[in-house]
């Protein structure tokens, strides 16, 4: 199945999330901005039983470390016919306003 990776961005700090299959990186995805700033989307090939991991990170500054987020929430996956979507949310401790990072997973199943 083919599955979609959507990244945005609602922080003024750079926000990275690197997606990774059996300690394999496959995308990476950086940027900062407010109102769902867009920092990447890709798509990848992957089995029903793949098992995709996702790795949130932040940068108070340019030359700063990047720090683990603070928290994270999900949401699905949600079946709307045969279209699949879950959401990962993140926070980065300044606001608590959980969307500092939106990870978004979709997929098409047949029916």
């Amino acid at each position: 199945m083919t599955v979609t990776i959507k990244v945005t961005t609602n922080s003024r700090h750079t926000q990275r999330i690197t997606v990774t299959r059996n300690d394999e990186v496959l995308c990476v995805f950086a940027g900062s901005g407010e109102r769902n700033a867009m920092t990447g989307q890709s798509t990848i090939v992957a089995n029903s039983r793949a098992k995709l991991q996702a790795k949130f990170e932040y940068q108070t500054d340019i030359n700063a470390e990047w720090r683990k987020s603070h928290q994270l929430k999900s949401g699905g996956p949600y079946a709307i016919g045969s279209y699949n979507l879950l959401v990962i949310v993140a926070e980065n401790g300044d606001d608590s306003d959980y969307n500092d990072s939106v990870l978004e997973f979709s997929w098409s199943t047949s029916t």
